[in-house]
């Protein structure tokens, strides 16, 4: 009888201790799945959902430039970071270098510039030139505003090549290139040894996007 009930007991335990260890892995779980994909994060108006934390997985720094009637215009910080910092997009921005933080859990999303100037949209809505406001739009035709007419044309430029995927460019291919002569021309990026899908790279450079309103001919 004595053997019966430690057996028992033992036995148990045992249970005990496996849903104890059930029940800490499903917070863990619970916590990692809330810090990639928050609720409390959701605002409308974004492409993506919310995390709350930035993702890893993949980490692209392209640098974009705008150019206005030779006039650089400036990409915000803060793009795609609401809540006081604590809700990111997984493409944003940290500061007003024109650098582009692509930063996901995911690496089978294709991310384009044009859902970057999406998300560029729904933070600030406008944005201001010469004490002016204009919409935040890019595609062929139109930058910020400015269309393409028969005096003007709207100009995309990857790494100085001119390009016709204009909003459709996908930024994923952009990761980090070689700060070789030999290689294509590349802009200082965010400090922070950067990866994609794992992989190290050397080199704190990406791959430069360039966007110009100018006159025709």
């Amino acid at each position: 009888m004595r053997r019966s009930r430690r057996r028992g007991g033992r036995k148990w335990l045992t249970l005990g201790r496996a849903l104890l260890i059930v029940i800490i892995a499903a917070g863990v779980g619970l916590a990692y799945l809330v810090s990639l994909y928050a609720p409390g994060c959701n605002v409308p108006g974004f492409p993506f959902p919310f995390a709350g934390s930035e993702g890893t997985a993949i980490h692209i720094h392209p640098y974009l430039q705008i150019v206005i009637n030779g006039q650089n215009v400036a990409v915000p910080a803060g793009v795609g970071i609401v809540k006081s910092g604590t809700c990111f997009q997984p493409v944003h921005t940290h500061d007003a270098s024109g650098v582009i933080h692509v930063e996901s859990p995911d690496t089978s999303t294709q991310y384009t510039l044009g859902e970057f100037f999406q998300i560029w949209n729904a933070t600030y809505h406008a944005v201001t030139i010469n004490g002016a406001n204009y919409p935040i739009i890019f595609n062929s035709t139109d930058i910020l505003g400015f269309r393409a007419d028969a005096n003007h044309k709207v100009v995309l430029l990857v790494d100085g090549t001119p390009s016709s995927e204009y909003d459709s460019l996908v930024l994923n291919s952009l990761d980090y290139c070689s700060a070789s002569t030999t290689g294509p021309p590349c802009s200082p990026t965010a400090v922070g040894d950067p990866f994609y899908g794992g992989q190290q790279y050397p080199f704190r450079t990406g791959h430069t996007i360039v966007i110009e309103y100018q006159a025709s001919g």
